[in-house]
This record gives structure tokens, C-alpha cells and sequence, in this order.
């Protein structure tokens, strides 16, 4: 993997734009740091294999679709397929512990038939938030999120302003989804960041920068 160093959202210029929107505003929009993301494929029915995985990673496999696991240090592992999950950690470099959990995973399924692949450099994040962030969704999406539908726990995978994404509530011991982080590819996500920001503006938008 080659260690993309630039953000992708880099052209938008949040930094120098999040001084010019109000600090608190009905809907709350930002560029997510880089993460460490695992896809990892195997047979969940293979027990063994499975036992293997949880204790590379320190926490279980969600067993149901669209649901996802989480420990107390901002990891969390997405339902993806019958037979694929999503590894999202905090992306520490070379030297972090992420890069120490990828490599235990990869040890722990050597030699077995599972697939562990770092696709960090292929994904940009984007937060949204706010108060009136459902109403900007529908707009850029048909994927119901209402809170009594998309409730904590939770993940999913659609097609927002035709762009592939996956996503996510944080916060899976709140009561309700506040704020969500979506994940999409690097070369859709300043498009599609710029189609949430023009749904946004008739409520009152907050860029923020990290």
C-alpha cells in the first residue's frame, strides 16, 4: 500500500472556510480524520477461523446484516456481506496500533482461507450532523434513516448522489443517531461532499475542520 499523505478533501479549503460559517447551525458538515480500514473476508459459519479474528482484533464479529461491534477506543467492525466485514480503526501510521492489530489479523488467518486488506488509501470520510442532518440526507439519498428505522447499532450501504457509500452512528450506546460518519471513495468524495454542502445551505450549515 502506498501512504497517501493528502487529504482528500484538501481542494475544498475547509480549514479556511469553516471560519466563515456559524459556529452553531442546524446542520454540521466535515472532512473525517484518516482511518485505518480492514476489509476482511471469510466464512463466519467457520468457527475456528472466526475465533481467530476476534482475537486479533479484541472485538467480535457483528452477526447480523447491517449491524456492527464496537470497543471503547473508536473501533468498530460493519456487517458488509454474508461473508465481509469492514474494519474501522484510528489511524495511527506505521508505527500505531492499528497497524499492530492489521498485522495480527493477517498472522492469526495466514495460511487460511480468509482475505485481510488494508483499503485506507481507497476511502474518504465525511461527518454529518446537526439537528436537520436527516433532511439534507433526503435529499442526496433515498436510504431511510429515520430514527425509529436507522437506530444506534446500525450500518448500511446505498448509493448517495450516486456515489457508493458506507455508513454509520458513532455512538451505538445513544438512544438516537445525532450525527453520522459515511465513508465513500477517495476520487467521489469531494463531489459528493459539495452535493451535501448545496442541500445544506437552506437550513443553516456549519462547515468544521479537523
Amino acid at each position: 500500500m502506498v501512504d497517501l499523505d493528502y487529504r482528500p478533501l484538501s481542494a475544498l479549503a475547509l480549514s479556511a472556510r469553516s471560519g466563515k460559517t456559524p459556529a452553531s447551525a442546524n446542520v454540521h458538515l466535515w472532512e473525517l480524520p484518516k482511518r485505518r480500514m480492514l476489509t476482511l473476508r471469510l466464512d463466519p459459519s467457520n468457527a475456528d477461523l472466526v475465533a481467530k479474528a476476534e482475537g486479533a482484533l479484541g472485538m467480535t464479529l457483528p452477526t447480523k446484516p447491517n449491524t456492527m461491534t464496537a470497543n471503547d477506543r473508536d473501533g468498530f467492525v460493519l456487517w458488509t456481506s454474508p461473508d465481509e466485514f469492514m474494519i474501522d480503526l484510528p489511524y495511527g501510521g506505521a508505527e500505531g496500533s492499528d497497524a499492530a492489530t492489521m498485522k495480527a489479523l493477517m498472522d492469526a488467518l495466514s495460511g487460511e482461507f480468509a482475505l485481510v486488506a488494508d483499503v485506507s488509501d481507497q476511502m474518504a470520510g465525511i461527518g454529518l450532523g446537526g439537528d436537520l442532518w436527516r433532511e439534507v440526507w433526503s435529499k442526496v439519498c433515498a436510504q431511510d434513516v429515520h430514527e425509529t428505522v436507522f437506530r444506534p447499532g446500525q450500518c448500511k450501504q446505498t448509493v448517495a448522489a450516486k456515489s457508493n457509500i458506507l455508513f454509520y452512528g458513532p455512538d451505538v450506546a445513544a438512544e438516537r443517531i445525532e450525527h453520522i460518519r459515511l465513508y465513500t471513495r477517495r476520487s467521489f468524495s469531494q463531489y459528493l461532499f459539495a452535493r451535501l454542502e448545496d442541500a445544506a445551505l437552506e437550513y443553516g450549515l456549519s462547515l468544521r475542520s479537523v
